[in-house]
């Protein structure tokens, strides 16, 4: 990596213009959108892994559970695009990233006698607070840039996405199974073992959430620091009202 970024900064024509980091609200929205999709795969993941195991839902049924989150999030996308125009992309970050660690700190309760309808109710505001966040934070990132720098800004985005997808996914299940196997080195008396079984990935479910709400709320408090950028049009329009 340090090699990467060293050669796309010696070279006249790079890859992935990184000088594009020097821009600070450029800086913030990418930090922000890398933690809600570290948030967002490992949920993906997680979930449907935990409702199968200690739950023993079918495939299906914990298929069905992400369902209403996509769809709201289809919804959502024209809606926050009106909401960005009016707000800026501060206060929906703010409000995106306070639902989300709400959610994320109830997903660390889940208990064996949570229900089904209960779960989905906790994935579908998870989706909604990503969906309020994600575009008008990636928007208002590109709008800080100079025009010729647009598209390595959006390649730096698309592919930090994609990383930090990875690495999230990666990280949180660690935890989980981590947690899982503490758990198990130190079982309470008096248990069955699917019983067993359950409540370790309870535990495992319990470490791995806590541990999204904390890098959600490095997200929330960046999120402060946020400025409403504009695009070409309104710079062009700012230019041809100032003196001279």
């Amino acid at each position: 990596m340090a090699l990467f970024t060293w050669r796309q900064l010696a070279i006249p024509e790079p890859l992935l213009d990184l000088r594009a980091f020097g821009y600070r609200i450029f800086r913030i929205s990418v930090l922000i959108m890398i933690i809600v999709m570290m948030a967002m795969f490992a949920a993906m993941m997680l979930l449907p892994i935990f409702l199968q195991n200690a739950l023993d839902y079918t495939p299906l049924k914990a298929g069905l559970v992400m369902l209403p989150g996509g769809v709201i999030m289809g919804i959502m996308s024209p809606v926050t695009g009106r909401l960005f125009d009016k707000f800026g992309a501060k206060w929906l970050a703010i409000a995106g990233l306070t639902l989300i660690g709400n959610t994320l700190w109830q997903f660390a309760h889940i208990t064996l006698s949570t229900s089904y309808s209960t779960i989905m109710l906790f994935n579908t505001l998870l989706m909604l607070g990503i969906s309020m966040l994600m575009m008008p934070v990636m928007t208002n990132a590109l709008n800080e840039l100079p025009p010729p720098m647009y598209p390595h800004g959006t390649a730096i985005i698309g592919t930090l996405q994609q990383v930090a997808g990875a690495v999230g996914t990666a990280l949180l299940v660690t935890v989980m199974m981590n947690g899982s196997r503490k758990y198990l080195e130190h079982p309470l008396s008096g248990q069955d073992e699917s019983a067993l079984q359950a409540l370790a990935l309870i535990a495992g479910m319990k470490n791995a959430s806590l541990l999204a709400f904390g890098l959600v709320a490095v997200a929330w408090v960046a999120s402060f620091f946020l400025k409403r950028a504009h695009g070409p049009e309104q710079k062009r329009a700012a230019k041809q009202v100032s003196p001279g």
